[in-house]
């Protein structure tokens, strides 16, 4: 039997969209993902409405609770659910942000909606390791919504040069008031581009480097066909 792919969906809780991820994976792509979920900062049980719904699903939801990064094992992939969490203790070969937003709390429309989203990324990525395509094949609307912004561009221009910036740097460097760092710095942490972490009252950031080369990868695969066919016509 193939070496399956570990698979490791993180959020923050790990309680309703990496569980829903992990349940799915183990139902439709067993032959090709090994998958396991968990949270930075884990609930103490999974959202009993996503629970039910898989179940009312035919999703089997055996074994399935809320777990800190650590108590997952060496993974090769990990996606992260689209609630920028940054996973600097859990090394993998790949790295790829889902964009989901969190549906906890509105009702059972917005959950199945969460369901059917998960549902068609877990195929997709199945289907990506099956041919041996890694990269998604088209980049998320969420990341290019956040690089879709002059100020956010120069915020990952002085991340790139300078590695790490607290944000009292950063409100030096652009004249924005604080509010409108923020602003742009949470789009920037939920696109999964750039990670976060608290000293004392002051944020820290950094740029993801491996998000940015999947998005390399991802727009260099969109040109990919009009370069072939360039290449073509001047052959001709």
């Amino acid at each position: 039997m193939t070496a399956r792919t570990r698979v490791a969906f993180v959020c923050t809780h790990n309680a309703c969209r990496s569980q829903i991820a992990e349940a799915l994976a183990r139902l439709r792509a067993s032959d090709i993902i090994e998958p396991f979920s968990a949270g930075t900062d884990p609930e103490d049980t999974p959202n009993p409405d996503a629970l039910r719904l898989l179940a009312a699903r035919d999703v089997d939801t055996t074994g399935l609770r809320s777990k800190a990064l650590g108590e997952i094992p060496a993974v090769d992939i990990v996606v992260t659910m689209g609630c920028g969490v940054s996973c600097p203790t859990l090394p993998c070969k790949h790295r790829e942000d889902w964009g989901l937003d969190d549906p906890t709390g509105k009702g059972d429309a917005a959950m199945e909606a969460c369901m059917l989203a998960i549902q068609e990324r877990v195929d997709d990525l199945a289907r990506r390791l099956r041919a041996g395509e890694l990269a998604p094949r088209t980049p998320s609307v969420a990341v290019l919504r956040a690089l879709a912004d002059e100020t956010r561009l120069e915020i990952v221009a002085a991340l790139s040069r300078e590695g790490e910036l607290c944000a009292c740097k950063l409100l030096d460097h652009l004249a924005v008031s604080q509010s409108t760092l923020s602003h742009h710095m949470k789009i920037l942490v939920e696109a999964g581009l750039v990670s976060q972490r608290k000293e004392g009252r002051w944020s820290h950031y950094r740029l993801d480097p491996e998000r940015f080369a999947c998005l390399g990868r991802a727009i260099s695969a969109l040109a990919a066909p009009s370069l072939d066919e360039g290449e073509t016509l001047r052959r001709e």
